[in-house]
């Protein structure tokens, strides 16, 4: 018996590699349908609705501590250098006033 391993997707806003799908088709339609579990980021409401571009969402997100949208999607060893690099974004080179707060 075979199994298939389940596709995953990554969030262009937080580097989240779990999404369930892409955020956008090839033609750069938004999947309303998605929402990045960790930084809450949805495609359609967010960018078009609200007016944020994917680095200024980034940004606000960073600056409010990175919490997570669904807290109990979050991985136990969670680092958010590590994810950020799936969306080549170092974490360690953004501003000094950027708090990420722990886990609780």
């Amino acid at each position: 018996m075979f199994f298939r391993k389940k596709k995953f997707f990554v969030c262009s806003v937080c580097g989240y590699n779990c999404l369930p799908g892409p955020l956008y088709s090839k033609t750069g339609v938004p999947d309303i349908r998605i929402m990045c579990a960790c930084c809450g980021f949805q495609p359609g409401f967010d960018d078009e609705e609200l007016g944020y571009t994917i680095e200024s969402y980034r940004e606000e997100w960073l600056q409010n501590g990175a919490e997570w949208f669904m807290e109990i999607e979050k991985p136990k060893q969670w680092d958010l250098n590590k994810q950020l690099k799936n969306i080549n974004i170092s974490y360690w080179g953004m501003p000094w006033f950027i708090k990420v707060k722990e886990r609780t």
